[in-house]
Formats: C-alpha cells, sequence, structure tokens
C-alpha cells in the first residue's frame, strides 16, 4: 500500500513537478510524504535529519524507458473522532454514620429526684451546722414553750435535752424547764376535764332520756362550778333548759285539764323563765286558755250571769 504523496517534491533543493503520485521523486529520490491534517491535538514529527544538496551531474542520454505504472491510490484516511467529552466525576458517597459513635440522650431528671436530693442535702446540714448561738438558743427556747403550751410536751422536753447537750446557757435552760412545769400542770387540768366533760355528757344525756332534767341540771352545774363554762357547756345547759320549760308546760297541760287556774298560771310563769323561744308557739297557746279559764271563773262568780 503506497503512501500519500504530493504533487510538488518535498526536497527544496529539488522543488520539481512530479508528473504522477509517486513515493520518491524520479529526480532527487527523496521520499514524499504527505503532510498529516491537523487535529485537534496535533502530534509533532521528529524532525528530519537534512540531507546535503545533490552534486549536479549532467545528466546521461536517457534510454527511452517504458512508462511507469501509475500507483494504486491509498483510501483517504478516514476523520479522526472527537473524544467523547469525560463524564463529571461522581464525589464519592457519604458513610453512613456508625450509630456506636454517638452516646445516646440522657433521660430527663425527674421531680421526685430532685425532691429526694433536697431533703438528703437538709439533714446533712441540720447534722453539720455549727453550734447554735445564743440568739439561736433563745429562739430555740421560745420554739420548745410554743411546743409545751400545746400540750406537746414529749416535744418540748426533746428540745430542753438538745440545749443541754450543746451546753446552752444555763439561765435558757432555767426559763425552759419552768415553762415545761407550768405547762404540764396546766395540760394535766386540762386532760382531766376533758374525762369529766365526757362522763359529763354521758349522765346529762342519761338523765333526760329518763324524763328527769331536774337531775341533769344539777349534775351541769356541778361541773361548771368545777371547771367553768366554755361553749360546750352553753350548749348543753340551752338543751337541759329547754326539757325543764317543756316539763313545766306540760304539767301546765295537767292544770289545764283539771281547770285549775292557779296551777296552770304557775306552770307557766315557770316555763317562761327558762325563756326558750322553741317553746314560744306552745306557751302562747297555754296562755289563752289560761285567759278563757280565768274569764269562765269570773262569770260563774257573778250570780246570775249565766241566765
Amino acid at each position: 500500500m503506497l503512501e500519500t504523496v504530493n504533487d510538488v517534491c518535498i526536497n527544496a533543493a529539488c522543488g520539481r513537478t512530479l508528473p504522477l503520485r509517486v513515493a520518491h521523486c524520479p529526480f532527487c529520490g527523496a521520499r514524499q510524504i504527505a503532510q498529516a491534517r491537523v487535529l485537534e491535538k496535533a502530534v509533532v514529527p521528529p524532525p528530519v535529519p537534512r540531507m546535503p544538496p545533490p552534486v549536479p551531474v549532467a545528466p546521461p542520454t536517457p534510454a527511452p524507458a517504458p512508462m511507469p505504472q501509475p500507483a494504486p491510490q491509498s483510501a483517504p484516511a478516514p476523520k479522526p473522532v472527537p473524544p467523547a467529552p469525560a463524564a463529571p466525576a461522581k464525589a464519592p458517597p457519604a458513610k453512613p454514620a456508625v450509630k456506636g459513635s454517638v452516646p445516646p440522650p440522657r433521660p430527663p431528671v425527674r421531680l421526685r429526684t430532685w425532691l429526694a436530693a433536697a431533703v438528703v442535702l437538709t439533714g446533712i446540714w441540720f447534722f453539720n451546722k455549727p453550734a447554735d448561738k445564743p440568739a439561736s438558743v433563745a429562739e430555740q427556747v421560745e420554739a420548745a414553750t410554743a411546743l409545751a403550751a400545746q400540750c406537746d410536751l414529749d416535744g418540748a422536753r426533746s428540745a430542753l435535752a438538745v440545749l443541754k447537750s450543746a451546753k446552752a446557757p444555763a439561765a435558757q435552760i432555767k426559763r425552759l424547764q419552768a415553762n415545761i412545769s407550768k405547762s404540764a400542770a396546766a395540760c394535766d387540768r386540762q386532760q382531766q376535764r376533758a374525762q369529766a366533760w365526757t362522763a359529763l355528757q354521758d349522765s346529762v344525756n342519761q338523765a333526760l332520756d329518763g324524763g328527769k332534767p331536774d337531775l341533769a341540771a344539777t349534775r351541769l352545774a356541778a361541773y361548771v362550778k368545777r371547771w367553768g363554762d366554755d361553749p360546750d357547756t352553753l350548749e348543753l345547759d340551752a338543751k337541759v333548759k329547754v326539757a325543764l320549760a317543756s316539763a313545766q308546760l306540760d304539767l301546765a297541760d295537767a292544770c289545764l285539764a283539771r281547770s285549775d287556774r292557779v296551777c296552770l298560771e304557775n306552770s307557766l310563769i315557770a316555763a317562761e323563765r327558762y325563756k326558750r323561744p322553741e317553746l314560744a308557739a306552745r306557751t302562747q297557746t297555754l296562755r289563752t286558755a289560761l285567759s278563757q279559764l280565768l274569764e269562765r271563773s269570773l262569770l260563774d262568780a257573778v250570780p246570775g250571769a249565766g241566765q
């Protein structure tokens, strides 16, 4: 296969026109190579060594030479295919985060945990607080005195023991002891009164249920004389007085049935002394009956009034 050649000898010294497309110049013998088309990225051929110019020689008379056969034309070189554009490089996929690399979140602290911590810290503070000063000792004495006044004698005595162990001033300790002794006597009397009141309620109710309001009144009077009045005794006294007034009204009804005017009037006067509004309507009815009875008595006393 013949290479592509030029129509003019590529040798500058020769430069003669070639009659045919040949691989070598028939005049100087230089190899005829066609220039390659410039591609998108041309390849530089290696440098060709310069040949010395040929010495001119008288050409001999050439003999008639046979006509050279034309060289077969080579197929045209295919056009170079432009390179496909390079695809943009994809970024490497991000690696998934390892689950074990991040610690799990802590659960929130609950309210009961805070409360427990507060109780513990308060206890530590009470056990490790410094010794009481004289001012704080006075405050403790006042607090213990208030407990004794409320009949919390055990709490007051415990506070006294704490003050003694803390070597509080002797005057403060003596003062607290006196207050505790005084409150103990008052609390003992209060306890006895409470017991007597319970017994009184039982006995008064028993007398009232048995129809003996006078006995109930006597027992209540003895209790008040010893222990004094209070709201409870006043309430029970009102109950006893209602029973006494009712008994007098019952007697007045019996007197009215016998038409005993004097007995009826005396019973009404005795019932009205108790001043019980609960019995006002009944008392008024008996008063009206007493007026009618008195009117009939007067009419009976006048001679000939009934004719």
